[in-house]
This record gives C-alpha cells, structure tokens and sequence, in this order.
C-alpha cells in the first residue's frame, strides 16, 4: 500500500498532480497501468469535487480502468469505523457547505456499512438526529462541527478524523467487486440541489 494523505486547504490545484508523481514514483509504476481509480465525488468543496472528478478521468482514460466515485462522507464514516475497530450504534458525518448549512448524512454498522440518511444539506439540526441521538452507546459525529448544533445535547461522541487514502482503497475494491465502478465518462462529481455559490441578482 503507497498512500499520502495531506490536509489541503484550497490548494488542491497546486499540489494534487505533484502528489500523485510522487506515489507512482515510489510505485514503481506507470500511471497507464492503473486498474481502477476510486475518488471522493461529493458532498464538499464545489470547486474540489469537480477537481477530483477530472483527474480520475483523465488518469482512467489513459489508463483504459474504470472509477468508483464514492461519497466523501461514508469514506468518513469508513475512517471512523476502521480507527474504533468495535461495534459502532451510528457514525453521523457533517460536512460543511457555506455559511450555515452543512450535509449530514448518517452510517451504522461494523466492518460493513450501511447508510442510515443520505446525505441531505441544512442550516439547522434535521429532525432524523432525534432518533439517532436517542440510542445507546452514543453516535460518533465527524466532521465539521456547526455553531448551531448542540452536540452535548445530541449526546454525540467527537471525533475530528478526516478520510483516509487506505479506507479508500477498500472502499474502492468492495463497490468494484460489486458491480458498481463505472467507465470513466460516467465518473461524476454529486451536485446537490441548493448547494451553489451563485445567488441571483435583482
């Protein structure tokens, strides 16, 4: 396994392509023998998911491989679960968006996850945390944390783990071993509806 993971702060266009120069350097392989690629499609940075979007492409097409888009938020939720290594009631995954909404969506399970609530963008705690706040142990959440959510409330467990390459790649292999990797032109960032940065004038 040859993996980097590097918090990148809006300057994923600088240092993505130097990123992976290195990985497939220290491979030893070319980027033409690539077999599957697998990327985080969304939700997140409008700009960041269009950006993975498009490499996967182009490195799928030169490699003639198909790719698996996932959603960053269950590679979250897959981190999460791999770091606790136990039984887990629920992982809830917040991802901001701007201003005050945020995704959440919502994972259970151990070893194999199953998505609870598809990832859904809000400005204020939705209502299906109710239930999910209301089971023991604790649900973890991860991820960006809203000012208008009272976690202690929730009896929410924080974790500040971000997504990791590795629990990528299993992600990757299980979605491929199960039909579900696409040919590259279908590989597509998830846009969601209400989610852009563009506001109309009057």
């Amino acid at each position: 396994m040859f993996e980097r993971n590097q918090i990148l702060e809006r300057q994923h266009n600088q240092h993505l392509l130097p990123l992976l120069d290195a990985m497939f350097s220290e491979a030893q392989i070319k980027p033409t023998e690539v077999q599957l690629i697998g990327f985080g499609c969304g939700p997140g940075s409008f700009t960041g998911v269009r950006m993975a979007a498009s490499v996967a492409q182009a490195m799928a097409l030169a490699a003639q491989c198909n790719v698996v888009p996932l959603s960053s938020s269950l590679i979250r939720a897959a981190t999460v679960a791999g770091e606790r290594h136990n039984a887990l009631s629920q992982i809830v995954c917040s991802v901001r968006s701007r201003g005050d909404a945020y995704y959440f969506s919502a994972y259970a399970g151990a070893g194999v996850l199953e998505g609870v609530r598809a990832d859904e963008l809000v400005v204020g705690p939705p209502a299906w945390l109710e239930g999910i706040s209301s089971e023991q142990p604790g649900p973890l959440l991860a991820g960006d944390i809203p000012a208008w959510l009272d976690t202690q409330a929730h009896g929410f467990v924080v974790t500040d783990t971000r997504p990791s390459a590795a629990s990528m790649v299993a992600l990757v292999e299980a979605h491929h071993a199960a039909g579900r990797s696409t040919p590259p032109e279908h590989a597509l960032p998830s846009y969601f509806e209400g989610d852009s940065p563009w506001r109309p004038t009057v």
